[in-house]
């Protein structure tokens, strides 16, 4: 089985990794930064078994929901919309995610420190999350972008019942089809879990 992965805001690579492998070691997985051209990125990789979005990697690959290629999509931590403005499951609003932006500008390291604690992500220091510009970019994308529930077709998707990011019942509301892990937060270990015991 081969597993395309979108990771989040700032969701290093080194942290991520390890976590999708233990969870499902006998798969072949490719990892790609949340960027511009995250989806563009695993067009060109070949073809998944399974392409999955974490969090900000979710909104990116609602926005290409329509060309994407052949193959499964889930979704792990999923957004219609960041904002909490916009009702749809997200609880930060834009105001919170514009200081974060200023935040990082000024002191990064500071701000990612605060941005993984509020998170629960538990993220190792000293690894690399991508660069400002990027992360920058990841920001603009949670402040702005919305799309219309429900999933597409046949997308599965889990959000943690204790996300502090995302309200997992509000998008449960939303489309039934997202799936509700108990005990689980944003951090994706639980949100893995659930897939793999879903595709197994």
């Amino acid at each position: 089985m081969r597993i395309g992965w979108i990771l989040g805001w700032a969701a290093p690579e080194a942290w991520f990794a390890p976590i999708a492998r233990a969870t499902l070691p006998k798969a072949d997985h490719v990892f790609v930064p949340a960027t511009a051209d995250a989806v563009g990125t695993l067009e060109t990789s070949g073809l998944f078994d399974w392409t999955v979005g974490y969090s900000l990697g979710s909104l990116l690959l609602l926005s290409r929901a329509s060309s994407l290629p052949q193959g499964r999509v889930a979704l792990l931590a999923p957004m219609f919309a960041f904002a909490s403005e916009e009702g749809l499951g997200g609880r930060v609003s834009r105001t919170q995610v514009r200081r974060l932006a200023r935040w990082l500008r000024r002191e990064p390291l500071a701000a990612l420190a605060d941005f993984y604690e509020r998170a629960v992500l538990h993220v190792p220091p000293g690894l690399h999350p991508g660069t400002a510009e990027n992360l920058l970019w990841g920001l603009e994308r949670l402040e702005k972008d919305r799309f219309e529930p429900p999933l597409p077709p046949g997308w599965m998707a889990w959000c943690g019942a204790e996300d502090a990011l995302l309200d997992a019942s509000r998008l449960h509301a939303l489309d039934p089809g997202i799936n509700i892990v108990e005990g689980g937060t944003h951090h994706p270990a639980a949100l893995i879990q659930a897939f793999a015991e879903a595709i197994s």
